[in-house]
């Protein structure tokens, strides 16, 4: 055996452990998955099927001294790694350890080794490693990710659940899961004897309280062993359907716990660890020399030590409780009602809780024209009642048993607050967030945009599946400003591809989707585009780093931008269609032309916004604020511009030179600077400016197909010696065409100024221009006037011979170097102003080809 790679995990390995060694493989290239002797049985039942395709090798087959690097997945405990566990001990060997949910710091690991999630599965965390490297997997393999995500979440149930657990069963899917896979080995049947087991476990229940939560004790004892309680544990809670479960089997001496938790405020692995087991938050397992007496006391008596502290209902209340009287009118009542968005109101008398009223009844009231009669006449006497430190699962059960939907804290008879469904959820952090504060209404000056109009039009169609259809950033920035043309981006709360998706398909147009990045592009009609992205928040690492990205809601979208002017969204959603949200005061911005960054850290974040609105200032006619300005130079003092990768600096000194008002930006560049920043010997000067104005005009008039940028970078770098020059350009990335047209530009314009002030023949103007135009030349007619080189662009340049090598073979030349020596001449000839026609040239082509032969 070779030095190599082993993946291990635990004893009794369950189907997320085996789940995250088969990932972890695909991780390492060439590393080995060690089994361990003892599997769950249904773990046994799909190893010993799948056998061959799995490639496994046996934890003692494995040669110690050969393991150079041993990758530990879903236990943080080196005893638990059985025969594996000397590996540990070994400091020649590399230690790499996979967990959730533990928060233990391991001695045999080093803390830059250690991995810590806290997704409800390993197998979860594992699978966005694979899905962000883009890695492949076999429909076995995401079978075998799915069972481990399923079997760790309770299929999703479990409280210690998270987003990316459904996210990673979903990528499961996608990448060929077999559904009856999981049903069979998830579901397993059971034999006759745990078919009886479970009989017995199921008499025996009983439940015990504490601050709110109910669990459901489980006991029996059982002749001889009999594997898998955990299966029978999971029949239990879903034959009981309770909160929380401790299911103990007494068996050959020992006493085997198995312990689920399907709330918050139970954690199953501190339960199990009066026991001296351990495991996760929602499932945790234990095994001790206690008699059956013994271990359900123990479980009893260290219930309370196993909850979280849950929120008490002083905590949660609304304060202060919005009231009534009971002599109130019925309309005044339901005013109250509307003003606060509430389902119904309390209604005291001198401070005493006399009932509640129902806003259902008082629309009933209203309805038969009360609206004049006192709510004592439609109250309800029974209110439900708590006190202050009463727990969140404790107001969770009287809110469901409780038709008014709250209930009244009260404290020494008198009312201090109010529990409602909202605050519940709120509590539980499951209330939507509050929708965006309402701006102006911009639907007046979108539906001028007749271009808009199609795609308006479509989501109209569609809005109702999205919570939030939003026009974005600078696109509502161009909509203020009156621009006549501008990007369409669109921001959706939800799921942008599938929104682009039924778009596309409304305005007949193609949709290009990038799943990784989770955008895409509608392309129709004629050259429309419209840019579809989900609403995101980003988060950098490090200065000038690429940014972390997260879904989001629109207003932590908006906080991701770059400068107020362009963190504006309006709804294009028919019903709010137009509304502008503006949270951070964009609008008024762009009326003063100011530039405003977000957040003091906006330029350390990512330095390319300084180029950012260095482009908006010469474009737009904005300016940044002295705060911007200030925060720009700390940051070119702080050496960021080091940080930036050489492709991000290069688009951004393409973007900026390639505008129309480069000379502007240049100076303002140089004001921050910036240009120094980028390399020191740059020359971003007044002369600069001015001669990159001429040039654009030059360019205009000559050579319109060549890029602007070419020429700035050239003016730019003018005084940069040859090595330095290919050097920067070098680390920019460029091709290796516009690098050598650069380095030409700034070599050969000089030297064409000082040729051509002297006068020379037109032969000799292009002989000495065409090898190295159009950039040189445009760069040396910027830098003098040159009437040479405005002959050339405008007159000899075009003149071409009327005759080609084939007319040269037709009249009796053979294929040799002499082709192109005569026609050379004869151009030479025909720019001097010596040959004019196509008969004078097959003449003068005639008399070369004789001086030829007889030479």
């Amino acid at each position: 055996m070779e030095p190599t790679t082993i993946i291990a995990t635990h004893t009794n390995t369950d189907f997320d452990a085996l789940a995250s060694m088969l990932a972890a493989r695909r991780l390492y290239p060439g590393s080995l998955v060690a089994l361990q002797p003892t599997l769950a049985r249904n773990v046994r039942e799909f190893v010993r099927l799948y056998a061959d395709e799995l490639e496994l090798v046996e934890a003692g087959a494995v040669d110690l001294s050969q393991v150079h690097r041993l990758v530990a997945v879903e236990t943080v405990h080196a005893s638990r790694l059985g025969e594996l566990e000397p590996l540990t001990h070994d400091d020649a060997v590399e230690k790499i350890v996979f967990d959730h949910h533990e928060r233990v710091q391991p001695e045999w690991v080093k803390p830059e080794n250690l991995y810590l999630t806290g997704e409800g599965a390993l197998t979860t965390s594992l699978v966005g490693i694979l899905a962000e490297r883009e890695l492949n997997v076999s429909p076995l393999e995401a079978t075998a990710f799915a069972l481990g995500i399923h079997e760790d979440t309770g299929s999703l149930s479990f409280a210690s659940t998270t987003q990316r657990d459904a996210e990673a069963i979903a990528w499961c899917l996608r990448h060929g899961a077999r559904l009856g896979e999981l049903a069979h080995f998830l579901r397993p049947a059971l034999g006759e004897e745990e078919r009886e087991l479970l009989r017995k476990l199921l008499e025996s229940t009983r439940p015990v309280r504490a601050a709110g939560v109910e669990l459901l004790i489980a006991s029996a004892s059982w002749p001889h062993y009999l594997e898998d309680i955990a299966l029978l544990a999971h029949k239990l809670v879903d034959l009981t359907d309770c909160e929380a479960l401790a299911c103990l089997v007494e068996m050959e001496g020992r006493v085997f716990a198995v312990l689920r938790s399907r709330v918050p405020e139970l954690d199953a692995a501190r339960l199990a660890a009066v026991l001296g087991g351990g495991g996760h938050h929602g499932a945790a397992s234990a095994s001790a020399r206690l008699s059956l007496e013994q271990a359900c006391r123990a479980i009893e008596e260290g219930l309370a030590s196993a909850l979280e502290q849950p929120p008490l209902a002083r905590e949660v209340m609304s304060k202060p409780p919005r009231f009534v009287e009971p002599t109130t009118k019925v309309a005044e009542a339901m005013a109250t009602c509307q003003r606060y968005r509430q389902s119904g109101v309390l209604v005291l008398e001198h401070g005493h809780l006399r009932g509640v009223v129902h806003r259902e009844d008082l629309d009933k009231a209203l309805g038969h024209g009360l609206d004049q009669a006192p709510v004592k006449a439609i109250m309800a006497l029974e209110v439900a009642v708590c006190a202050p430190d009463t727990t969140l699962p404790e107001l969770r059960r009287m809110l469901l048993d409780s038709a008014a939907g709250r209930i009244a804290v009260v404290e020494r008879d008198e009312v201090i607050g109010v529990v409602t469904r909202d605050d519940l959820l709120a509590a539980f952090g499951l209330r939507e967030e509050p929708a965006p504060a309402r701006g102006p209404n911009l639907e007046h000056e979108l539906e001028q945009l007749k271009a808009l109009t199609p795609l308006r039009e479509a989501i109209a169609t569609l809005g109702g599946a999205y919570e939030g259809i939003y026009l974005v950033g600078g696109s509502v920035r161009d909509v203020l400003l009156e621009a006549k043309g501008f990007d369409v981006d669109i921001a959706v709360e939800g799921d942008a591809i599938g929104l682009a998706k039924e778009l596309g398909r409304l305005l007949r147009g193609r949709v290009r989707v990038h799943e990784k990045f989770g955008t895409a592009v509608v392309l129709y009609g004629d050259e429309a585009r419209v840019d579809v992205v989900t609403t995101r928040t980003e988060f950098y690492a490090a200065p000038a780093a690429l940014p972390s990205v997260e879904h989001a809601g629109i207003r932590e979208d908006l906080f991701r931008r770059d400068f107020t002017a362009n963190a504006m969204a309006v709804s294009l959603k028919a019903e709010d269609f137009g509304r502008l949200v503006d949270p951070f005061g964009g609008r008024r911005d762009i009326a003063k032309r100011r530039l405003r960054v977000l957040h003091n850290l906006s330029f350390v974040d990512d330095p390319t916004r300084i180029f950012r609105a260095v482009r908006y200032e010469s474009r737009l006619g904005f300016r940044m604020d002295e705060h911007a300005a200030q925060l720009a130079r700390s940051c070119v003092e702080m050496g960021l511009f080091d940080d930036l990768s050489s492709a991000r600096l290069r688009d951004e000194l393409v973007a900026i030179l390639d505008e129309p008002d480069a000379p502007r930006s240049i100076l303002r560049l140089a004001e921050l600077g910036v240009a120094a920043a980028v390399h020191p010997h740059l020359t971003a000067d007044e002369e600069a400016a001015a001669l990159v104005e001429r040039l654009n005009a030059l360019r205009d008039r000559y050579a319109p197909e060549l890029p602007r940028w070419r020429l700035g970078l050239a003016v730019l770098a003018r005084n940069l010696a040859t090595y330095e020059l290919y050097s920067w350009l070098g680390r920019l990335r460029l091709r290796r065409r516009d690098v050598e047209k650069i380095v030409a530009a700034v070599v050969f314009a000089p030297r064409l100024v000082e040729r051509l002030q002297r006068e020379i023949s037109p032969a000799e103007i292009v002989a000495l221009v065409e090898p190295v135009a159009p950039d040189a030349p445009l760069i040396a007619l910027a830098m003098h006037e040159l009437p040479a080189l405005e002959e050339y662009f405008e007159r000899l340049r075009e003149i071409e011979l009327e005759i080609g090598g084939g007319d040269l073979v037709a009249l009796g030349l053979g294929q040799s170097p002499r082709v192109g020596e005569i026609l050379a001449e004869l151009r030479r000839r025909k720019l001097n102003g010596a040959l004019a026609g196509r008969e004078a040239e097959i003449a003068a082509a005639k008399e070369l080809i004789d001086e030829a032969a007889r030479a």
